[in-house]
C-alpha cells in the first residue's frame, strides 16, 4: 500500500460543524475555523503534490506547516486569555494541553526539518493535528459556552480578531504569489 492510499483510507477533510464545534465566542469559533481551513489545505497539498521531495514541494510543505503552528500558538494565547478571563474551571487543564500540543508539533517539525520531507510524516502530522483538534475543540473549547455572558471579554477578542484576519491575508497573499 502507498502512501496516497493510506492518506485517502485516513484522512477526510475536516467539516466546520456549528452545533458541535462553536464556543459562543466569535473570534475563538473564526480562528478555529481557520485552523480547519489550514488543515485541509494541507490535505489538498499531499493530495495534489506528485513529488514531495522536489524543493518547491518542500517549500510549499514547510509554509503551510509553519503556518499552522504559528497560528495555533496565537490562538492559544488568546483562548487562554479568554479562560483566565472568565475563571474557567478547565483553564489550567486547557493550558496544559495546548503545551502539549506545541511539545507533540515540535517533535514533528524538528523531524520535517532534518531531513527531507516525506508524505509518510506529514501525513502523520496531519492525522495528529486533526485528531487532536477535533477533540480539544470538541470536549474542552466548547465549555466556553458557559461563560458567554461574559460579553465584555468576547469584545477584547473582536479587537484580535483583526491582527488574525491580516496575519492570515498576508499568509493568503503569499501562496497566491507562489
Amino acid at each position: 500500500m502507498n502512501d496516497k492510499e493510506v492518506l485517502w483510507r485516513d484522512i477526510m477533510p475536516l467539516e466546520w460543524n456549528q452545533e458541535k464545534y462553536t464556543t459562543g465566542f466569535t473570534a475563538i469559533d473564526e480562528q478555529h475555523y481557520q485552523l480547519f481551513d489550514g488543515l485541509n489545505s494541507l490535505l489538498v497539498f499531499l493530495k495534489d503534490s506528485s513529488n514531495i521531495e522536489q524543493p518547491e514541494e518542500q517549500e510549499k510543505a514547510m509554509e503551510l506547516i509553519n503556518f499552522l503552528g504559528e497560528y495555533a500558538v496565537n490562538h492559544f494565547r488568546d483562548e487562554e486569555e479568554l479562560f483566565e478571563k472568565s475563571q474557567h474551571p478547565m483553564k489550567d487543564i486547557n493550558k496544559e494541553e495546548h503545551q502539549r500540543f506545541v511539545a507533540k508539533y515540535l517533535e514533528y517539525k524538528n523531524k520535517l526539518t532534518a531531513g527531507t520531507i516525506t508524505r509518510g510524516t506529514l501525513i502523520q502530522l496531519h492525522i495528529f493535528l486533526q485528531s487532536w483538534l477535533v477533540k480539544h475543540i470538541s470536549k474542552i473549547d466548547t465549555s466556553l459556552r458557559e461563560c458567554v455572558v461574559q460579553e465584555a471579554a468576547e469584545s477584547d477578542f473582536t479587537k484580535k480578531q483583526s491582527v488574525f484576519a491580516r496575519f492570515l491575508s498576508l499568509f493568503q497573499k503569499k501562496q497566491l504569489a507562489a
